[in-house]
C-alpha cells in the first residue's frame, strides 16, 4: 500500500508584506512631498520692472442733485473756491495747485487757503491766547456762511499781508455764484497730534472728523448748491521741522496718517460729498519722491498729477 506524501502549503509572510507595503507608501509620499515643495512655475519675475502701481483708491464722486440747485446763480462761469493750507497756499500764482486745477476744468480759482492753518482747532471755544484757531477750517467756513469775518480778519492781520488779502477776497465773493468748493489739508493736524474723533460728539471742532463734519453740515445748510470736494492729505516724508515720518506706519499719538485719510473719507461719505484719495491714488508713500519737494511740498509733477485726477472727474464740457 502506497502512502502519498502531503504537500506542504506555503505560508504567507505577513510581516514581510507589511514592510513592503509600508516601504512603497513611504516612497510615494516622499515623491509627492518633493513635487509639492518644488511647486509650479508661476511666471513671476522678481527682477521685472513695475511701471505702474496697482493701488485701490477710495475716490467717490457725488453727483449733482437738481433739488439743491434752486438758489444757484448761473453766471456762465465755473467758479471754484479752495480752502485748506499748504497744498494750495504754497503757491497762489498761476502755477499753483488751485489755478492748475481751475485751468484743467475750465474754471476760475478763488484761493481762500491759509498756509499754516489746521483743519482742527486746539480749543473748542476760541481763545485769544491761541490765535491760529481763528484760521482753522470751521471758523473760516462759519465766516463764509454768516458773513461775519471779524475773527478771521483779526487773526489774519497778525500773520501776514497774504492772509489779509485772502480774507478780503473771501469777504467780497458772491457765494451764490460759486459752483464748487475744494478742501485740502496736509499732515499738519497729524503731526500736531490733533485727535481723530470724539465718540461722544460728532462735531467736536478739536477733532479731525468732528471739525470736518461740522464744516460740511454748515456749508450744506447755507449753500446747498455748492458742490463740495474733499482731497485727502497726500503722503509725505520730511516734515517742516525735519522729522521723517511714514504715514502708513507711524502713530504720533492719535493714529497713522492713513487713519486721518480714512476718517475724512468716512465723514465725506456721511455728508454726501465727493472724496479724492490723493494718498493712495496719486502720491503714495513709496512714490513721494516723484511728486514732492523736500519730501513735503508739492512739486510741478505733484501739482499736475492732482489736477489731472480732478480734471478726469470734473472737467466741464
Amino acid at each position: 500500500m502506497t502512502v502519498k506524501k502531503r504537500k506542504k502549503s506555503k505560508k504567507i509572510n505577513y510581516h514581510l508584506l507589511f514592510f513592503i507595503v509600508a516601504f512603497l507608501i513611504l516612497i510615494f509620499a516622499m515623491i509627492k512631498i518633493f513635487l509639492w515643495n518644488k511647486g509650479a512655475d508661476s511666471g513671476y519675475d522678481p527682477n521685472a520692472a513695475v511701471e505702474e502701481l496697482e493701488l485701490e483708491t477710495m475716490d467717490h464722486i457725488q453727483p449733482l442733485v437738481a433739488s439743491r440747485m434752486e438758489n444757484a446763480v448761473d453766471d456762465g462761469i465755473n467758479s471754484i473756491l479752495f480752502l485748506g493750507n499748504s497744498p494750495f497756499a504754497d503757491d497762489k500764482g498761476e502755477t499753483g495747485l488751485a489755478n492748475s486745477i481751475a485751468k484743467k476744468i475750465n474754471g476760475v480759482a478763488y484761493d481762500g487757503s491759509f498756509a499754516n492753518s489746521y483743519l482742527t482747532v486746539l480749543h473748542k471755544s476760541y481763545q485769544d491766547t491761541y490765535k491760529p484757531d481763528g484760521l482753522s477750517l470751521y471758523p473760516v467756513v462759519q465766516a463764509i456762511c454768516s458773513g461775519d469775518f471779524s475773527l478771521v480778519e483779526e487773526v489774519a492781520g497778525t500773520v501776514s499781508e497774504t492772509e489779509i488779502a485772502t480774507v478780503e477776497m473771501l469777504k467780497k465773493l458772491d457765494y451764490s455764484t460759486i459752483d464748487m468748493l475744494m478742501i485740502m489739508y496736509d499732515l499738519s493736524d497729524y503731526i500736531a497730534g490733533r485727535p481723530l474723533y470724539n465718540p461722544n460728539e460728532d462735531s467736536d471742532l478739536s477733532t479731525w472728523a468732528g471739525s470736518l463734519n461740522a464744516s460740511l453740515q454748515l456749508l450744506e445748510e447755507t449753500y446747498p448748491h455748492i458742490r463740495v470736494v474733499f482731497l485727502s492729505p497726500p503722503s509725505c516724508g520730511q516734515t517742516v521741522d525735519g522729522f521723517y515720518i511714514d504715514g502708513d506706519k507711524q502713530n504720533l499719538g492719535n493714529g497713522t496718517l492713513v487713519d486721518y485719510v480714512n476718517y475724512a473719507n468716512s465723514v465725506a461719505l456721511g455728508n454726501g460729498i465727493s472724496f479724492i484719495d490723493t494718498y493712495y491714488g496719486i502720491i503714495p508713500i513709496d512714490r513721494k519722491d516723484e511728486f514732492l519737494i523736500d519730501e513735503y511740498h508739492l512739486n510741478e509733477k505733484g501739482i499736475d498729477a492732482i489736477s489731472d485726477r480732478i480734471a478726469y472727474y470734473f472737467k466741464a464740457e
